[in-house]
């Protein structure tokens, strides 16, 4: 798993530890995946609300 910081448009940061997040462009949504590739559907993330994604580790 991987620590992320992901920092939304309004200003608030939210660590998440996860085993990938893949931005989707064709479908504009964040997947969020554990360390076996199996999509993490208690964590939703709005594309249009996130300003970035930065790696912890």
């Amino acid at each position: 798993m991987t620590d992320y910081k992901i920092i939304f448009e309004s200003g608030v940061t939210e660590e998440i530890t996860v085993g990938s997040i893949e931005l989707n462009d064709v479908l504009d949504k964040v997947e969020v995946k554990d360390d076996e590739g199996k999509e993490m559907e208690q964590v939703y993330l709005n594309f249009e609300d996130i300003s970035a994604i930065i790696p912890q580790s």
